[in-house]
Order: C-alpha cells, then structure tokens, then sequence
C-alpha cells in the first residue's frame, strides 16, 4: 500500500525514487537521498527553505549532532510521521548508514553496534565514498584531506588540507566530501588525517576512491611545468621535479619518456611524495626532446596518449639575446654555478583587452610581493600599466621606473630595457612570471614577465628579487608616491578598513602580508599561506559585516568554497586579522 504523506512536497519527492526504483530494481536510497528528504522536514527551521537546508546539511565539517538538529529543529509531529512511514513502510529499500540517520531523527532507540576502535593510526576508512568518505576516529576529531589524484597540476602540497566532515560523539563520521577543483571522481587517491582537539593528528591514510562511478575514467594527471632535466654528461640526462614539496603525479603513476630523436621509450614510477626517484635518468643529451604519456594502471595503459614534450637545455640556443637578461634565481643554478634552464623568445602582444589582475601568475622565484603589487595596480589603474611598458617595436620594450632622488625628495624616472627572451622550462612555458591567457612564446600576453623581468635587470638580477620583499615598495616603483605599512592588531580593525576602503575608492593599489613561516601552524585548512603576499582588489560591507576581497599572486589556491579556483576570494575582517600581519598602501 502507498505511503499517504502528509507533507505533499516531502510525498512528492519520494515518489520521484519510486519511480527510479521501478527503472532500476537495485536502487538504494543512501545518505546523500535521504537528506533531500529530510531536508523537506527541516524546512521549518529558522524560516529557512528546504533548499537552504539541504546546502547546510551538506556543509564540510558538520557533525552528525548537528544535521540532526538542524533537521528536528524545523520538523513537524505529521512530519515526523511520514519519515516514520517511509522508515516503516516504504518500498525504497534504505542502505544501512541512512536508515541509522532516519532512526536517529526519529529519536529511535538505535540497533547500530558500538563504533569499532580507531586503527592504531587514529583514523579507520570504510565502505566505499558514493555518498562521502565515512569511517571512525576520536570522538569530536575533525576530518582534513586533499585529493591527492587532482592536486598535481596545481599549487598545492600533500598537506594542504581541507576539513571534509567532524566525526561525532561516538567517533563515527560520513558524507565528508572534497568539493570543486577536488572533487573526488571514481580511482582517485584521497589522503587524509584527523585532527584531534588538542592540536595533534593521526597518521595519514590514504583511500582509492571506489562506488562513486561504474567505471574509473580519470588518468593520472602530471605537472609537466614541474619536471626539470638536465644534462649530467656521458649520455645521461637528470630527471628531477622543480618543486620537490609538491607533486609531479599521483603516487604509484607510471611515466613514460620517448626521446623523441633515439626513439628509446623509458618508464618510471611514481613515488610516494609525487616524484620521481633518487638518482633517475633517462638516456639522452643536451637539446633532446621527450614526450611524457602517464597511466595511473588503469588508464590510459598504451601510454599513446601524451601529456606533452620537454627538453633537455644545453642545445642550440632558442633566445635572441638583443640584450644581456638578468641572471637566473641561485636556486636555478647547478653545483658548477651553470643555469638549469633555457632561455625562449616571446613575440606575443604586449596587452590583450589592457592591464588585469587576473593576467598576473607568480612563477618560480619567491618574490610574492612582486606580482601581488603589479595585479593590485592593474585592478586600481590599469593606465599606470599601459604607461609603464613601451614596446619599442625592434623586439625589445622598455619599463620605465621611479626612483626617489633623496637629496630633492622627487621621483625621477629610470628607463630599463629588456627584450622578449624569457628563462623556461622544459615544457617551454616562462620559468618566472607569466601570464594566465597561455604559455605559447607567439601568443601569451607579455606585459607582466617583461615588467618583472625589467624589475630584476634594474635591482641586479632575479636572484636579488627573488627573496622576498614589500609590496609598497613596487607601488612606488611604478607610481612614484611613497609607500605605507600598517600593521594589523586587533585594536585597529575599523582603521584598517577604512585605509582598505579610501584606498580602493581613490583607485589606488593595496596589498596585505601574512605572518611569516614561524606561524605555519594559524593556516592550516585556511586555504591562505604563511609567508605570502596577496593583492587586495576591493572590500564588501553588508549590514555591520565587512569583508575584504583578496587575490592569491599564483592564479589559484584560496580557501574552499570561494567558487572558481582563480585565487580571488573574501574573507570577513575578523579573518582577515587573523591571518594577515599587515596591509601596504600608497601615502
């Protein structure tokens, strides 16, 4: 007999799985079914709508205490009953862990056993991750993981953590899901720990994906801009990856390089951290091209389709030298003090559409404040942009900057000229600074690397910006107005926002820095990093909250659930104080 509801809207939606149910006899409803459900229940509270429910309840880090009483707080006595009936009487069957939730919101004396203990790590994973990863831990314990499958091709560490769920007060958590750019997809390799109340965590475990599709389809992905070669001599060529604290590819992933001259095919595997092994070569010479192909063991197991070509530097030389380049970051050298790397000429346009924030990608070197400064300039003015940059139409541009004269107290102005060559990888893209529309030599956009480039001739060499500095002092650079520092505490909040405030008002650029590395431990799971300079593009106020609007100098990485993975994000101003040591401006 079919269940008479008397919420219709909560009838209706049932229905909707009898349906499926009839298509697909094997239908269960899981956890994530059952909170659309009850998610019509809890529609009363606070005024809310169901869908404002349901997003909440899927919250990251919500225990399970407070989806049930986010659910019972808007949950009517005839509600109650038709949960009761769908429980008691329904024709969907219900998997084990939803029919638990059900029961625990209907205050039902449950008949689940007392949770298993904690693996001697202090973290148990089980069943698949259909519905989110579930598992038990400490009681309280929050769950933090990065997918480690996604992570590769962009700036993250195997540590840069997100919290995903909170396991409740008998230890067990479930539905605790990765969201956006690491989404989990069926195969992927999800590391985790949890993070007890005292500050400390459990070993790491890491889970394969598995329930959430029929097939994996996704390969492995690679940083092909990580992967440096260098020629050792005697036929060998060096693999190593650039950025050893992040990864090439996920752990366990085969790589296969083809030289592309010899033909000779040579295969590597993965290792835990993301890289490659000690000690790895690969049979070539300088000027040598490889293509690189990648199967995580299921995919792409060919190896005929490639991720792209790299070659070894040392060959014939690619740049035009019109002029002497400033000299690589030490970091770039090799134990002879001889440069890692290759220099390529880019002819692309010096602007497309003008000066943006968004066109400004930090690259190798440590020198944050640089390109947060000139994204910072670019949103405030972008004709200070335009008329810093001459393309002098011979291949070469000249930057002109300002520098303060101490003994009249002027600015005057000091012109350096560069041409389009850039230091580059092996896959070809700039090594520094570039731009986000491409890293094609004919077609990126060249306004900022030329800036940077020009910025380090005039200073003596990359090495010298490359070691960190202010982001008022490049505001100075290019505008010619003294640069402010204003330290952030928590007694001066309401005038660190109205400087914020005059200033993005008066189009004038601002910029704020975090603490330094000695204070890692605030920034764990927070998405912004210590030690690092950021690009204030604007401020919000809504009511007696205020926030402030922030862009991360790489392009990407901000914290979750900010939308698209731009590096552009808000925090609220009591977050902001948190995280950020002080804010830098124009006088």
């Amino acid at each position: 007999m079919p269940i008479r509801f008397n919420d219709t809207s909560l009838g209706a939606a049932y229905s909707t799985f009898e349906a499926q149910r009839r298509s697909n006899p094997n239908l269960k409803l899981g956890q994530e079914q059952v909170l659309q459900l009850v998610a019509l229940v809890g529609d009363g509270h606070r005024g809310w709508s169901a869908s404002k429910v349901a997003s909440e309840l899927k919250k990251p880090g919500l225990s399970r205490e407070q989806q049930l009483a986010l659910v019972k707080g808007g949950m009517t006595a005839s509600e109650k009953l038709d949960l009761a009936a769908i429980l008691d009487q329904g024709t969907v069957p219900l998997e084990p862990g939803a029919r638990q939730f059900l029961e625990a919101v209907l205050d039902r004396s449950s008949p689940q056993p007392p949770p298993p203990p904690p693996a001697s790590n202090g973290l148990s994973i089980s069943g698949d991750q259909k519905n989110g990863l579930s598992g038990v831990t400490k009681a309280g314990a929050t769950i933090e993981a990065i997918n480690i499958s996604t992570a590769p091709t962009g700036r993250l560490h195997m540590d840069d953590t997100a919290v995903i769920g909170k396991a409740d007060a008998s230890g067990r958590f479930s539905m605790a899901k990765l969201t956006g750019d690491q989404a989990m997809r069926e195969g992927d390799l999800v590391r985790m720990r949890a993070r007890y109340a005292d500050g400390s965590t459990s070993d790491w475990v890491t889970v394969k994906a598995t329930g959430i599709a029929a097939k994996d389809t996704s390969n492995a992905a690679v940083a092909l801009f990580r992967i440096g070669l260098t020629d050792a001599g005697t036929g060998k060529v060096s693999v190593a990856n650039i950025n050893a604290s992040r990864q090439v590819s996920e752990p366990g992933a085969q790589l296969q390089f083809t030289n592309l001259r010899s033909g000779e095919k040579t295969k590597v595997t993965v290792t835990e951290t993301g890289g490659f092994p000690e000690g790895f070569s690969l049979n070539g010479k300088a000027g040598d091209s490889f293509s690189v192909a990648a199967s995580d063991g299921v995919n792409n197991t060919g190896f005929t389709e490639l991720v792209g070509n790299v070659t070894v530097p040392g060959g014939a030389p690619s740049g035009r030298d019109l002029i002497p380049d400033p000299a690589l970051h030490k970091d770039e050298l090799d134990a002879a003090g001889k440069p890692r790397f290759s220099k390529a000429t880019f002819t692309g346009p010096l602007f497309i559409d003008g000066a943006r924030a968004e066109d400004v990608q930090q690259g190798q070197i440590g020198d944050c404040y640089f390109p947060a400064a000139m994204a910072a300039i670019a949103k405030a003015n972008p004709d200070a942009i335009n008329n810093l940059v001459k393309d002098n139409g011979n291949g070469t541009y000249t930057v002109t900057f300002k520098e303060k004269d101490w003994a009249t107290g002027r600015f005057k102005d000091v012109p350096v000229t560069v041409d389009g060559d850039l230091w580059a990888r092996s896959y070809g893209g700039p090594l520094y600074g570039r731009s986000a529309n491409s890293s094609d030599t004919r077609k990126m956009e060249l306004w900022f690397p030329l800036v940077e480039k020009a910025y380090a001739q005039w200073k003596g060499s990359y090495d010298t910006i490359g070691n960190g500095g202010h982001s008022s002092d490049v505001f100075e650079a290019v505008l010619g107005r003294e640069g402010q520092q204003m330290s952030i505490y928590a007694g001066n909040l309401d005038r660190v926002f109205d400087t914020i405030k005059k200033a993005v008002d008066a189009k004038q650029p601002v910029a704020a820095g975090t603490y330094g590395e000695s204070e890692e431990a605030r920034y764990t799971n927070s998405g912004v990093y210590a030690d690092h300079a950021y690009s204030i593009l604007g401020y919000e106020q809504t009511g007696s909250e205020k926030y402030v609007v922030l862009r991360n100098p790489w392009g990407e990485s901000e914290p979750s659930g900010n939308g698209a993975n731009d590096g552009i994000f808000k925090l609220k101003l009591q977050d902001f104080a948190k995280l950020y040591q002080n804010v830098m401006y124009l006088n």
